[in-house]
């Protein structure tokens, strides 16, 4: 049998997930694990401490002052393995046995206070050991590189075979990488780099999505504050409007009106028909710019209620959408306050018989406009 060990090295963050994978903690995906069998796993290092504890407590007692950094190798992982065949011929007694001199070995090769873990899985198909431990130098610090070097990596292929040939075992060391040899780590790498590469589109495909969405708020928010500055426009003109009209009723209620000697007519003062007839052409002007500012409200509230924004720009623009709605009604307020003030003075105007009257006189003023406009432009 030929000697299947391989290893790596690994970061402090790296240690908790080989922990959840080794502990069998959180959702499994490896199909040849088989949970009714994961009780029979068991670890050759006693210690109440999970990995991580492990690792943290050698590192701290040869670090005491110094931190680690977040880059720096303190544990090496090993996987050592007895393939399927030679499980079958030894039964689960000798494999046991062979796993625990591989222990031994290690801890002769790189000091047993070093070997903070050695777990062994019977619960796959092919009995492994994950056996950790922190790179601790002769001189008793943390050094990765001066601890596993290529040329020691290559004494251990040949070394290990010979020590356990001395403890019984047939075991010779590799020839090369066979798929047996690294099933279970080989195998791993493979189906994590596939969900590696899943993910990368993935993320691909959601900064698109983000790009995009950011894109639609972006032009939501210019949207909503074009009909924001629209209202306020609009509000301002009412507000202007409605000035006047408050000026339009006193000077309606201050016009006298009395009834005529032996008819049903009303009669008034010269100075109060003057005061109508400017009213009238007043009120023809602002009831054309009502018209005009009910045109635009009203074309604001088809764009309110055709609104193509999506749900998430609905929700992340709904305040101030909420805010232009309430500008709307507020403007319908104003609007129909105002149609009620110019109903007032058509009354006044249509009460008092001089319909005709202003409009005659309406005419003429118009008339005299059109002549200035003529003669200035002969000039």
């Amino acid at each position: 049998m030929e000697f299947a060990w391989n290893t790596q090295k690994n970061g402090m963050s790296d240690v908790k997930g080989l922990e959840k994978e080794q502990e069998r903690e959180g959702k499994i995906s490896n199909n040849e694990i088989d949970k009714n069998r994961t009780h029979l796993n068991y670890d050759l290092v006693q210690n109440e401490l999970n990995l991580y504890q492990r690792v943290k407590q050698r590192v701290e007692e040869v670090r005491p002052v110094s931190r680690v950094q977040k880059n720096s190798v303190v544990d090496y992982s090993n996987i050592i393995t007895v393939p399927q065949d030679q499980f079958k011929e030894w039964g689960i007694d000798k494999s046991k046995e062979y796993l625990k001199e591989v222990y031994n070995y290690f801890c002769k090769e790189f000091g047993k206070e070093n070997v903070v873990s050695a777990k062994v899985h019977l619960d796959e198909t092919t009995p492994h050991m994950h056996l950790h431990f922190v790179p601790v130098s002769e001189e008793g610090k943390l050094q990765a590189r001066k601890v596993m070097t290529p040329k020691r990596i290559n004494s251990i292929h040949s070394e290990a075979p010979k020590y356990l040939q001395e403890k019984g075992f047939d075991v010779t060391r590799g020839l090369g990488k066979t798929e047996k040899s690294l099933e279970i780590r080989e195998f791993k790498a493979k189906d994590l780099q596939e969900k590696i590469n899943v993910l990368e589109s993935k993320l691909e495909n959601l900064t698109f999505e983000h790009k995009e969405t950011l894109e639609k708020l972006n032009l939501a928010e210019e949207k909503a504050k074009n009909k924001i500055n629209s209202l306020e426009r609009i509000s301002d003109s009412l507000s202007k409007l409605e000035e006047h009209a408050k000026g339009v009723i006193g000077k309606l209620d201050a016009v006298e009106v009395k009834k005529a000697f032996m008819s049903d007519k009303l009669t008034i003062s010269e100075r109060d028909y003057s005061t109508l007839v400017s009213l009238a052409k007043a009120g023809e002007s602002k009831s054309l710019e009502n018209l005009q500012l009910k045109s635009k409200v009203g074309e604001l509230q088809r764009k309110l209620d055709k609104s193509d924004l999506d749900e998430e720009v609905v929700k992340c623009k709904l305040k101030k959408l909420n805010e232009v709605e309430s500008k709307y009604l507020d403007l319908q307020r104003k609007y129909i306050k105002l149609e009620k003030t110019y109903e007032r003075v058509e009354s006044a105007i249509n009460k008092l018989d001089l319909v005709d009257k202003v409009n005659d006189e309406m005419k003429a003023m118009d008339l005299a406009k059109k002549r200035k406009m003529s003669f200035d432009m002969e000039r």
